[in-house]
């Protein structure tokens, strides 16, 4: 949908009364950490129990499910809950726009039988709904919308899944504003229908308008749990990354003609060596190899500070791409409201928490609002638990060497050449049939594995750091392989030339494998000696949990969840479980080079101390990340 006026914010008068935090000074770190469900005590009312007991149960409880991720470290005073008089809420409305934690939620309601918790999410068709609950309009940019809210149909759990139905958003991309603006807005309007007294937002910015309180008669609360404020800020010089990763051909095509922008981008390659012009370095290229038809740089540029490089460019980008500004001023508006009106906002993270308190450069715009609204804030941890059976040969830390080589059998055996070819491989690697492979794994003996789990979000996922590594390491080391997962990654054209490339060097052939599709896994990581794990924003992942489980090794940049759960073996010989880069991006001048000598470091333990990778394997496999 197109934005063809500036949407005000939408409106805040009226909005909920929220909780006087009287008393906040007295959340200190010297509280400890506490489970999800112990926050979930507090923000739902309920009377806390004896803590070592209940603490007890919800281990027991929660440590069975696969992927849920709910602790909070701080806890209100004592002094607060007596002011919350009135907090025995029922109704729970847990609203996401990925697949409901179905594991978690019935966890929650096992262990709180009284409260009734439901989802809201969006959804893209009517297929999976069951009935339809309410239909009702609403306005949204100078124009009448209609939405649906539909009850989707019984799960294996029994919980109530709500799906939420639009043409104003449904089908569009959810991380972009014209998918979450019109349905922030209708969700608000279905709420009031489900009548929820909580509403758990997991990182969709989302706050109370007048007329959610208007047709309210009691208090409404709301928990906010966000992944990154690095995408809601206006300031921040990214609009010509934006640009070239976000526009479709005929955007670049226009970008491209532009002669300002041509003159900029010819510029930028007198800035071999700084941070921003290796981080775009494969956009550049693909630009002038498909838009500018040069095959090499220019020798003669204007030599430019690289500050004013990139203010000319994002102010040119800006120009003639006028609704990114516009965009950004609106995620800018809706987050600062969202941690504004919000009873208590969470990150998934806690070096990221930290930093995040102390480096405005993470927020920009919204530093003054985290500081401000600090005191009703905190991070929280992940829970995991990993099941043996998904995988074709189960082990435990005694057996596990000759559990990896069969495993490891397996799988290059069933994306060998010929099984490829035919199509026969074992549909239990795949989430569905909508999958595309290229490459082959030939079935070398004792070669180290290398996974990589990425997503077509080159720069925030670090993808490019992942496929510039691999490239480095199959022309240093002649006994690997590599397996690359990106869903949709063949409509990228940086990850289609990459693809390309290693098509074209017969000597890569067998020692690499490429799937664009949605895969399982437990398998490749119970098969795969190494995993990568790149991301340079948004650190919130849990998938290294599930690598270290499967006695995978995570080699990782030290920043967000990172640093708060791999411990590099080299930092700690004794409980070390994988491998950070040397500082954390923001102070690395080369991240590809840092990440590089960190992958280096791992292969050499790899084959020259079996010992210590032994040790390796044993502590990942160990690694507490459940309940604790």
């Amino acid at each position: 949908m197109e934005y063809t006026t500036k949407l005000k914010v939408l409106s805040i008068a009226g909005l909920i009364s929220t909780v006087q935090y009287d008393n906040l000074n007295y959340m200190k770190d010297s509280f400890g950490t506490e489970s999800h469900a112990r926050e979930l005590d507090i923000i739902y009312g309920i009377q806390p129990a004896d803590f070592k007991e209940e603490y007890s149960k919800t281990c027991k409880s929660f440590n069975h499910f696969k992927t849920e991720w709910r602790f909070i470290r701080k806890y209100f005073s004592s002094l607060f809950r007596k002011t919350q008089k009135n907090n025995d809420f029922k109704t729970i409305l847990y609203l996401t726009l990925n697949s409901p934690p179905l594991d978690f939620i019935s966890a929650f309601r096992k262990q709180y039988p009284d409260k009734d918790i439901k989802v809201l999410i969006p959804i893209d068709n009517k297929n999976e709904t069951e009935k339809l609950i309410y239909g009702f309009e609403y306005y949204l940019q100078n124009r009448m919308n209609s939405a649906s809210l539909y009850k989707m149909k019984q799960n294996s759990l029994n919980i109530d899944v709500y799906g939420l139905y639009s043409e104003a958003f449904s089908g569009s991309d959810r991380t972009r504003l014209q998918y979450l603006a019109p349905f922030i807005k209708a969700s608000r309007i279905a709420s009031c229908k489900l009548k929820p007294e909580v509403i758990h937002a997991d990182n969709i910015p989302f706050y109370l308008g007048a007329e959610f309180e208007k047709k309210s008669h009691y208090p409404i609360k709301v928990l906010q749990i966000i992944h990154d404020f690095s995408r809601f800020e206006a300031d921040k010089k990214e609009a010509f990354w934006a640009a070239i990763n976000l526009v479709d051909s005929n955007g670049m095509k226009k970008l491209c003609r532009d002669k300002i922008i041509k003159k900029c981008i010819a510029s930028l390659f007198n800035l071999h060596n700084t941070k921003c012009f290796c981080q775009m370095r494969e956009c550049l290229d693909f630009i002038y190899q498909n838009y500018y038809k040069l095959r090499k740089y220019p020798e003669k540029c204007d030599d430019i500070d690289e500050n004013i490089l990139f203010n000319r460019l994002n102010s040119r980008i800006l120009k003639l791409f006028p609704k990114m500004e516009y965009e950004n001023d609106l995620y800018y508006n809706t987050i600062f409201h969202t941690l504004k009106r919000a009873d208590f906002w969470a990150v998934p993270s806690k070096t990221y928490y930290n930093s995040i308190l102390t480096k405005p450069e993470l927020s920009g715009k919204m530093f003054d609002r985290i500081c401000k609204t600090k005191n009703k804030s905190s991070y929280i941890s992940y829970g995991y638990e990993i099941p043996q059976a998904v995988i074709y040969k189960p082990f435990t830390q005694d057996d596990f060497r000759e559990a990896r080589i069969r495993n490891k059998k397996y799988l290059t055996r069933e994306f060998s050449k010929d099984r490829i070819r035919t199509r026969f491989i074992d549909p239990k690697f795949f989430k569905s049939e909508e999958y595309t492979i290229k490459g082959y794994l030939a079935p070398f003996f004792d070669t180290p594995l290398i996974f990589c789990k990425l997503s077509a979000d080159i720069f925030t996922d670090g993808t490019d750091i992942a496929l510039t590594s691999i490239i480095k390491l199959l022309e240093e080391f002649k006994n690997i392989q590599a397996i690359v997962n990106i869903p949709n990654g063949l409509e990228n054209n940086q990850i289609k030339n990459w693809v390309e490339f290693l098509e074209e060097h017969i000597g890569y052939s067998g020692k690499w494998l490429f799937i664009d599709g949605e895969i399982n896994l437990a398998q490749f990581y119970a098969s795969s000696d190494l995993a990568f794990f790149c991301a340079r924003n948004n650190i919130t992942t849990s998938n290294h949990f599930t690598a270290m489980k499967y006695g995978c090794v995570p080699v990782a940049l030290r920043q967000g969840i990172y640093n708060d759960t791999i411990s590099d073996i080299f930092d700690d010989m004794t409980f070390g479980c994988g491998f950070k880069t040397k500082t954390p991006v923001n102070t690395e001048e080369d991240i590809i080079e840092s990440f590089n000598t960190a992958v280096t470091k791992a292969l050499k333990l790899y084959t020259q101390n079996p010992a210590s990778w032994k040790l390796l394997i044993k502590n990942a496999i160990n690694y507490n990340a459940g309940w604790t």
